[in-house]
């Protein structure tokens, strides 16, 4: 049997066994019999003490593992500095937008304010024309009701906002208000006729978009002729959305005049509906083939929100 010498835990000697024999044979270096594993002379199992005690960390370069754990830190602050850069700049991102939408809004309702007022005048100064002659021709009670007429008119188109659309059956309320405006003029050539189902009148529309092309139908068609002539509001529900068609039976002439030139009104009915609806709305008109002249809106179909 082999005696070893009785083992005193000292800091070097612990070092020099881990270099000697652990990181070569994975334990102390013994001669041992074939009955029995070395201890020490008190029993003390060396080989398995260190086995136990020492980890196995042979292998390891502690330079190599200081570099390893600062090479996870570095790339762990730049994925989190990224992360904030990122972070940050899709609040920007986001903050512009909402600018950019509020000011393209306003733009949109100046717009659409500035051509909803721009027919007020327009129709105000052919009123006013009309007054002026019933009162030089002694129509004094003609002029009067046209008066009424023509407050009632402007009280209830004033009272809404021009960026708000109203119902369908507002607007043709408001129509009829002014071609009851035109019947004084033309008491014996105007007729007015109303096609618009019953499903239709809650439809959301421009306010005021009809009036231009009711008041081009009177201009062109019923004031140039001494028969009856016929304006018909019409609206139906198509694959595209809502149609509103204005028309007469007018003479040729009305036709002849549009075409040299479209005028304020149909102008201010195609600029506002570009602003209103973009692409989505569109403004087509033409002879009719049994004679007078049409005008064809058509625009998204809109039941709520008015």
């Amino acid at each position: 049997m082999v005696h070893v010498r009785p083992y005193r835990r000292r800091r070097g000697d612990a070092v020099a066994l881990v270099n000697d024999d652990i990181c070569t044979k994975r334990g102390p270096t013994t001669t041992t019999s074939s009955s029995s594993a070395t201890t020490s002379d008190s029993g003390f199992d060396v080989g398995g003490l260190w086995h136990d005690a020492v980890p196995d960390r042979c292998g390891d370069d502690p330079l190599q593992a200081i570099a390893d754990q600062a090479a996870n830190g570095y790339f762990f602050f730049i994925a989190w500095a990224a992360l904030y850069l990122a972070l940050c700049y899709s609040a920007k991102i986001g903050a512009l937008e909402r600018r950019t939408a509020t000011l393209h809004a306003a733009a949109q309702s100046a717009e659409l304010r500035a051509l909803r007022y721009q027919i007020n005048p327009h129709f105000l100064f052919n009123t006013l024309n009309s007054l002026s002659s019933m009162l030089l021709g002694g129509k004094r009670d003609e002029a009067e009701r046209m008066i009424l007429n023509l407050a009632t008119f402007y009280r209830t188109s004033l009272t809404g906002d021009p960026t708000e659309d109203v119902r369908l059956s507002e607007e043709i309320t408001l129509q009829l208000l002014y071609l009851d405006i035109e019947k004084v003029r033309f008491p014996d050539r105007l007729l007015v006729k109303i096609d618009v189902p019953d499903a239709l009148l809650s439809a959301c529309v421009p306010g005021l978009i009809l009036q231009p092309l009711v008041e081009n139908a009177v201009k062109y068609a019923v004031s140039r002729v001494k028969r009856v002539v016929t304006i018909r509001i019409a609206a139906q529900e198509v694959a595209t959305g809502l149609s509103l068609t204005v028309e007469d039976d007018g003479d040729a002439i009305y036709v002849d005049a549009i075409e040299g030139g479209i005028g304020v009104g149909l102008r201010n009915v195609r600029d506002r509906l570009t602003a209103r609806y973009a692409d989505e709305a569109t403004c087509h008109w033409g002879p009719k083939s049994d004679g007078g002249f049409a005008i064809v809106l058509k625009l998204p179909l809109v039941r709520d929100g008015c």
